[in-house]
C-alpha cells in the first residue's frame, strides 16, 4: 500500500495554501474518525443492549479504566509527532535499532509491569471476572504504546492515508470482535479480550505494508535524554486529559456517594453518548494539529482562533438541537436512562469547551511550551475535580466542572503560546549526518511493530 507524504505548506504563501493543506490532511483522518467513532458507539450500545445493568456496569468500568490508562499514555504520540521529521535523502538510512523503536519497547514493557502490579486493585474494581481485566488491560495498554509511537511517526511524516487506515482498522476490528462474541454467547471476559486485541493486531498488520515508507526514513529532533524529559511532561498532561475525558465517569461516581445508582448510571450513559461526537473528532486530530501548527508557525495562532470559534459555534448549535432530540430518543430506546433537556444541552456545550482545550494543547506543544502544555491540562483537571466536590445537585456539579476546568486550561495555553519557547540548552547534539542540520537532529525512525526493529 504505497503512501505519499503530504508536503508541508509554505507559511509564506498565505491562507489559501494553508487551508488546502489543512483539508488535504484532515480529510482521511476525519473520515477514519467517523468510522472509529461509530464503531465505539456501536460497541458500547450493543453491550448495554445485550447485557443486564449489573454486567454492563462491570464492562463500563473496564472500558473506562482501559481508556484512562491509554489517555494517560497518549502524550507519547504527541511528542513523537512533534519531534519526528523526514530524514534527508542524502543522510542514508537510520540505524537498525532506532531510538523511537527502542523507546516504544521499553515503555511498553514498563506499562505491562505496572498494570499487572495493580491487578489486585483492578480485580476489586471489576469483581467476578478474576484476573482477566488486569491481563486484558496490560496487553491493551502495552500494545497501545507501540501504536502511539508508530502513529506519531506517521503523523510526523505526514502520511495521512496511512494514519486514517490505522484508525479505521482498529475501530472496525474492535466492533467485529465484539459482535462475534455477542453472537457466540460469550460473557464479559470474552468481550474484554475482543476490545483489547485490536491494539496489537493493528500495528502487526499495517507494518508489513508501511515498513518501506517508514523504516529508516524519519529522525527525531532530540536525543534520548531530551526525548524522555519531553515525554515525561506530555505524559503528565495526558494523565489530566484522561481524567477529563475517559476517567470522568469514574470521578463523578466517586464524588457522588449516596446518589441513586439509576440516576448516576443515566448521567454516565449520557456523558458517553452526547459528549463523544465533538470531543472524539477534535481529540483524534491532536497529532495532526501539532504538525500543522509546527510547520506553519506564522499562521498558527490565527488558525487556532478560527478553529476555536468554529468549535464553539458547532457546540452551541448542537446543544440546542440535542436539548430537544436526545431526551426523546432516550425515552424511546432506553427509558431507564432518561435525561432532561437542559442537562443534555449542558453536556454538549461543555464538550465544545473541552474541544477547544484539545486544540490549544497542540498549539502550545508545537510552539515548544511543554511546561505550559502540561500546566494547562493539569490546572483544568484539578479545577474539574475540585468543582465536583461543591455541594450542589449532581447535574449542576457535573456541568459546572465540565465547563470551568477546560476554560481555565485554555486560558493557560493561549497566554503561553503567543510566542514560541526558547531553545533549551539540554537538547542534545549528536554526531552523524543528522547533526549537520540546523536543528541538530538525532536519528529516530520507528521500530517495527511486527518485530523487525
Amino acid at each position: 500500500m504505497p503512501v505519499t507524504p503530504d508536503p508541508a505548506p509554505d507559511a509564506t504563501s498565505g491562507g489559501g495554501r494553508l487551508r488546502r493543506a489543512l483539508l488535504s490532511g484532515a480529510t482521511p483522518i476525519l473520515a477514519a474518525t467517523v468510522v472509529a467513532g461509530a464503531s465505539g458507539y456501536l460497541v458500547t450500545t450493543l453491550v448495554g443492549a445485550t447485557r443486564p445493568p449489573a454486567e454492563y456496569a462491570g464492562f463500563a468500568v473496564f472500558w473506562s479504566t482501559l481508556y484512562l490508562v491509554i489517555a494517560a499514555l497518549s502524550g507519547l504520540q504527541q511528542e513523537i509527532t512533534r519531534g519526528t521529521h523526514p530524514r534527508p535523502a542524502d543522510a542514508g538510512l537510520g540505524p537498525r535499532f532506532p531510538l523511537a523503536g527502542r523507546f516504544a519497547a521499553s515503555v511498553a514493557a514498563i506499562t505491562a509491569v505496572v498494570v499487572l502490579a495493580a491487578a489486585p486493585f483492578i480485580t476489586a474494581l471489576i469483581p467476578g471476572e478474576g484476573v482477566t481485566p488486569a491481563l486484558a488491560i496490560a496487553l491493551g495498554t502495552a500494545s497501545y504504546v507501540v501504536v502511539a509511537v508508530l502513529a506519531g511517526t506517521l503523523y510526523g511524516l505526514s502520511l495521512w492515508p496511512a494514519i486514517g487506515l490505522m484508525i479505521s482498522i482498529d475501530g472496525v476490528l474492535r466492533l467485529v470482535g465484539v459482535v462475534i462474541v455477542i453472537l457466540a454467547g460469550g460473557g464479559i471476559s470474552e468481550l474484554m479480550w475482543a476490545v483489547v486485541l485490536p491494539f496489537p493486531i493493528t500495528p502487526l498488520v499495517l507494518w508489513w505494508f508501511l515498513r518501506r515508507q517508514v523504516r529508516g526514513r524519519s529522525q527525531l529532533d532530540v536525543g534520548p535524554r531530551r526525548l524522555t524529559w519531553n515525554i515525561a511532561r506530555t505524559l503528565a498532561a495526558s494523565v489530566s486529559t484522561g481524567i477529563l475525558i475517559s476517567g470522568y465517569p469514574l470521578l463523578l461516581s466517586a464524588t457522588s456517594v449516596g446518589v441513586p445508582a439509576a440516576r448516576l448510571g443515566a448521567l454516565v450513559f449520557g456523558i458517553s453518548l452526547v459528549r463523544a461526537p465533538l470531543v472524539i473528532v477534535v481529540l483524534s486530530l491532536q497529532s495532526f494539529l501539532v504538525v500543522r501548527f509546527r510547520d506553519n508557525a506564522a499562521h498558527a495562532y490565527r488558525l487556532f482562533v478560527r478553529l476555536a470559534l468554529l468549535i464553539a459555534l458547532v457546540a452551541a448549535v448542537l446543544a440546542v438541537i440535542a436539548a430537544f432530540v436526545v431526551p426523546a430518543v432516550l425515552d424511546a430506546l432506553w427509558p431507564a436512562y432518561h435525561l432532561d433537556g437542559w442537562t443534555v444541552a449542558g453536556l454538549v456545550a461543555t464538550s465544545g469547551v473541552l474541544g477547544i482545550l484539545c486544540v490549544s494543547g497542540p498549539l502550545t506543544l508545537a510552539r515548544g511550551r511543554h511546561g505550559a502544555y502540561t500546566a494547562g491540562w493539569v490546572v483544568a483537571a484539578v479545577t474539574t475535580i475540585g468543582l465536583l466536590l461543591v455541594p450542589l445537585a449532581i447535574e449542576e456539579r457535573m456541568v459546572l466542572s465540565l465547563a470551568v476546568g477546560p476554560i481555565i486550561g485554555v486560558i493557560v495555553h493561549t497566554i503561553a503560546s503567543r510566542h514560541p519557547g526558547p531553545i533549551d540548552p539540554r537538547d542534545e547534539v549528536l554526531d552523524g549526518p543528522a547533526a549537520t542540520d540546523a536543528a541538530a537532529q538525532s536519528t529516530g525512525e520507528v521500530g517495527g511493530a511486527g518485530g523487525e526493529a
